[in-house]
């Protein structure tokens, strides 16, 4: 039994427009209908980031505690060497109007907090 038979026999629904442009030969169902993925990870490149460090919002001053979980963007916006630079955004829990950009530092081996929050000295 082929692959495509065995799909069959387990109830998924094949478009009859993926079997007669033979696209069955080179491309998934999913990349055949375009999907960009099946949440938000994929979607928008949202994250689940957690705080490396104490800090305090600029706008409204609340503590934001080491270990404090967000959903945050995530963007490549340079460059160390080989090494990727990430920028993670995300909002103020206590304010919401306040936007946190957090970097990594592959050459310090840390996070800097770039705008919105600082660093608890």
């Amino acid at each position: 039994m082929s692959s495509l038979a065995a799909t069959q026999a387990d109830g998924m629904y094949i478009p009859p427009a993926y079997l007669e442009s033979g696209a069955y030969k080179s491309k998934s169902i999913n990349q055949f209908a375009g999907s960009k993925g099946h949440n938000q990870y994929l979607q928008r490149s949202v994250c689940r980031f957690e705080l490396p460090f104490d800090g305090f919002c600029t706008a409204c001053d609340a503590i934001v505690g080491k270990g404090t979980r967000f959903n945050a963007h995530k963007a490549h916006v340079d460059d160390y060497f080989t090494t990727k630079i990430y920028e993670f955004t995300t909002r103020c829990r206590a304010c919401g109007n306040c936007e946190f950009k957090i970097r990594t530092n592959p050459k310090e081996r840390t996070f800097d907090y770039t705008s919105g929050i600082r660093k608890k000295e």
